[in-house]
Parts: structure tokens; sequence; C-alpha cells
């Protein structure tokens, strides 16, 4: 059984689901299945150090996600190597990393990204343990969401909190 835009999905139905929204073979492995996202976003929840990021998808649904911190990391390091290849170096190189964290049974840990350049979009598959869900987006989502992810993984930059001493004059 499969959830695809917020319905339950049997084995046949769901290859022909696939079908409909251009789902990659790479990634029909997905349990949920979002399709073309829209309206994306991303919110840090302090309390438990998890960023919860969702969206609209191809049925207006709206739907989100939890990752661990390390998790939303990855996905924003993937994406500034994928949507700025020419400075993505030297933006990793300044970026603090993200601490190492255990698996969490209920969190998205990790993810794969393919750019299609036929159809300019980036599908993300992301992993809760051995299950993962997987949306697409096109390149001015993939930018907003790699925007939303920097304001809050480095709310005060890339470097983290600087504080500089100058002189009263």
């Amino acid at each position: 059984m499969t959830i695809l835009n917020g319905e339950l999905f049997l084995p046949a139905r769901r290859k022909q689901r696939e079908r409909d929204v251009g789902v990659d073979s790479r990634f029909a492995q997905a349990r949920t299945i979002y399709g073309l996202t829209s309206d994306i976003f991303v919110v840090y929840e302090t309390d438990d150090n998890t960023i919860i990021v969702g969206g609209l998808d191809v049925g207006s649904s709206r739907w989100t996600q939890r990752l661990t911190a390390q998790a939303a990391h990855q996905l924003w390091s993937i994406l500034t190597r994928l949507l700025f290849p020419e400075k993505s170096r030297h933006v990793l190189g300044m970026a603090k990393t993200a601490p190492l964290c255990a698996p969490v049974p209920e969190l998205t840990t990790r993810f794969e990204i393919m750019r299609n350049p036929d159809l300019h979009v980036y599908d993300i598959l992301g992993w809760i343990g051995d299950e993962a869900w997987w949306c697409r987006v096109d390149y001015h989502t993939a930018r907003r969401l790699w925007a939303a992810l920097d304001v809050a993984l480095y709310p005060a930059g890339w470097a983290g909190p600087v504080t500089l001493h100058g002189k009263l004059h």
C-alpha cells in the first residue's frame, strides 16, 4: 500500500498513478508520493531541534515532513551544490555543519536529490528509516526551499553568531 496525495493506493493503482504524476523509476520505492510541490515552507522547531518542511502537493493538499537538523543540513548542502555549482565550495566551506545525531524513527534522516534537466525539476527523496517519501520541485521552488532552509539553519549567517568589538568614538 502507498499513500499518494493523501489517498491510499493498492499496488496496481499505484503504478498507474505514478505514470500519471511522472514518478521516475528511481523514486518509485517511496511509500509517500507528493508529486510536483508548490508553496514550499520550512519551520525550525527550537524545542526539539527539528526542521519541518512542507508544501502543497499536486492535488493542492498541504503536506509536512519532520527532519533532523543533520538531514536538513544535508538537504541544504545538496541543493547548494545543484543550484550554485560555481559557488558551492566557497559557501559550503564557510557554513557550520549540523551535529551528528542518532537515527530517530519518525524523522527524516537523509536525502537523495536528482536533477532532471529535461523537465527542469528536482526530485527529492527523503528517508525515514527504511521508508521513503518523494516530492518534485521546479527550479524556482528549489531556490525558495534552499533560501528557507538557509534562514532556518543559519539565522545568524553561515559562520554562526559573530560579535564585533569596536571602539566607540
